[in-house]
């Protein structure tokens, strides 16, 4: 059972809506701390992943202290997902408006102006569960792409949905999705998905790039909708400074082309590379280690000091799965 499943059990989720949420954050990360007890490979897979990416650059007190973080990030995570998905809507926009700063909107605003729609690419990172609604409740029309792994959850969701005037565009095998994304976009919507689905990336052979160390293959799927949408494509990320904090980061296409000195090969290469340096910069923000250490690609450092030729490009300046 994944740490997902266990937590969304019927018994968890009834006793966290039982016991209010104060109490249900100390539940959850005590749960968590149970799996990764019983789940030692799972547990040793994230580590080990941290110190791949951070042995070389950190002390190893220090990135045993990072793996830690990392660890409590990733079930932080959940309880935000429950506190989405089984808060009152009156209670998350109070909770929303008190607790999150977004002063780059207006970037929001002049992407929308162009009549293509927005592609808002984010990843798994911060409270990226809140993204979504603080948009529908600030009156933006959004679609969300999501993966449901309950059906509790599923219809949880929906009703949500419903009730916010956000549209649920469901994520399977099927290519009509990314027909239904681009559908969507062209009625001038906002389109949220996500960027670090690494095993579902479907990467091209000929673009490449380091993520985080390895060599792989540019995902080719926000390159094709932005291709064949028109739309523009920015990130935003919801940044977790506590949870009674957070700072929505938005960054367009000319922002992104900055961050990396001006080289970027494609928009998706340059997503990801934005992406990366956030990860650099705020590694226990991020839940998609274990996914990482299973990534394939391999390490390439002639192809790493091509690329570091723009030092942005490789390191920071400062080293909707539901």
């Amino acid at each position: 059972m994944k740490l997902s499943s266990f937590l969304q059990m019927k018994p968890n989720v009834f006793i966290c809506e039982k016991l209010g949420w104060r109490v249900a954050l100390f539940y959850i990360m005590m749960l968590g701390k149970l799996y990764f007890f019983l789940k030692e490979e799972e547990k040793r897979k994230i580590i080990e992943a941290v110190e791949y990416v951070f042995g070389n650059m950190k002390e190893k007190q220090e990135v045993q202290e990072l793996s830690r973080k990392v660890l409590k990030g990733i079930i932080a995570h959940y309880y935000e997902k429950f506190y989405n998905a089984y808060e009152d809507t009156s209670g998350l926009s109070s909770f929303m408006e008190k607790s999150i700063e977004a002063p780059s909107l207006d970037k929001l605003d002049r992407a929308l102006s162009g009549g293509k729609g927005v592609l808002f690419v984010t990843g798994h990172y911060g409270g990226i569960e809140y993204i979504p609604i603080y948009l529908a409740l600030k009156g933006y029309s959004v679609s969300v792409v999501m993966k449901f792994a309950t059906q509790q959850l599923r219809e949880t969701s929906y009703a949500r949905a419903d009730a916010l005037g956000l549209r649920v565009v469901e994520a399977n095998q099927n290519s009509r999705v990314l027909l239904t994304v681009v559908r969507e976009l062209k009625k001038n919507r906002i389109v949220f998905i996500e960027c670090d689905e690494i095993d579902e990336w479907k990467p091209s052979r000929k673009e490449k790039i380091s993520f985080l160390g390895k060599i792989v293959g540019v995902d080719r799927t926000i390159n094709l909708i932005h291709k064949r949408s028109g739309a523009e494509v920015i990130l935003g990320l919801l940044h977790r400074h506590s949870f009674k904090r957070y700072a929505l980061m938005i960054e367009d296409y000319n922002d992104m082309l900055k961050r990396l000195g001006g080289r970027a090969s494609s928009v998706g290469q340059a997503i990801i590379k934005c992406f990366e340096q956030y990860v650099y910069e705020g590694p226990e923000q991020w839940y998609q280690w274990k996914k990482y250490a299973g990534l394939g690609g391999v390490q390439d450092p002639a192809f790493l000091h091509e690329e570091n030729k723009s030092p942005s490009l490789l390191r920071p300046a400062c080293v909707a799965r539901a």
